[in-house]
């Protein structure tokens, strides 16, 4: 069977979603505790290989197993039974055998959070950039409205190391700036697929315009250079969450 499991982490204390030598991931953490409940050796899959520090409340992941009538909500409760408070499945299903997460997914949502006041409340510490700047929200809306459409963003992704040149062309449908209380907003991000940090990459570029660091004009020439060097910095991985992936299945 083709078991499909839509999760939420906080990856505070993980280095990403990919199995590393380096320390523990969300991948290697899940994938031991479903083997330990259906007790074969499983294989995962997921929609996005989320960075160090990024959360999720709907990464989707898959893997096959051998078991026949398995009682999915038991499954369910039985692998979040063994799971670390840091990761819950929410949702489980039974997939057609050709479903795979990345390959049928249509598109992403990202959310970040930032705090632009003099100071940020603890309990936000993991989960929002503290950027300390008054904030042109009227401005970063329209600098976000730049970035809409079938792009190449090369401006705006990081080089993995040795890493071929790819296809940087990349179709955001909406970036909206969502104001919150205590000086804090949103920044929801939505297109069919991203580069390498390229969420980060623009909300660092957002950020610099609505603190002044960089302009409108300054955001045109960054999209049309194609050049990292010169755009906002990268920002922080505790501010993004994976909202939610869309699938065609």
């Amino acid at each position: 069977m083709n078991i499909s499991l839509t999760i939420a982490y906080d990856g505070t204390s993980y280095l990403g979603w990919q199995m590393t030598n380096a320390g523990s991931s969300i991948e290697e953490t899940l994938r031991t505790a479903i083997e330990k409940i259906l007790q074969e050796p499983i294989f995962l899959q997921a929609a996005s290989r989320t960075d160090a520090g990024v959360h999720a409340e709907g990464q989707v992941v898959n893997f096959i197993t051998t078991k026949e009538y398995l009682k999915i909500d038991k499954l369910q409760r039985s692998i979040n039974a063994v799971l670390p408070p840091t990761i819950v499945i929410h949702n489980i299903a039974i997939m057609p055998n050709n479903f795979h997460p990345t390959l049928d997914a249509t598109g992403k949502e990202y959310h970040y959070n930032i705090c632009y006041g003099p100071i940020q409340f603890p309990r936000h510490r993991y989960f929002s950039w503290h950027f300390p700047y008054d904030l042109d929200i009227v401005v970063m809306t329209e600098a976000a409205q730049l970035f809409i459409g079938e792009k190449d963003f090369s401006a705006l992704r990081n080089r993995k190391k040795n890493e071929n040149q790819r296809n940087s062309i990349r179709e955001i449908s909406k970036i909206a700036i969502i104001p919150l209380s205590n000086s804090r907003l949103r920044i929801e991000v939505e297109g069919t697929s991203f580069l390498y940090k390229m969420v980060r990459n623009i909300v660092g570029t957002i950020a610099y315009v609505g603190s002044g660091k960089l302009s409108l004009a300054d955001v045109r020439q960054i999209i049309a250079s194609r050049n990292r060097t010169i755009a906002g910095i990268t920002a922080p991985a505790h501010g993004l969450t994976l909202l939610r992936v869309k699938t065609g299945a």
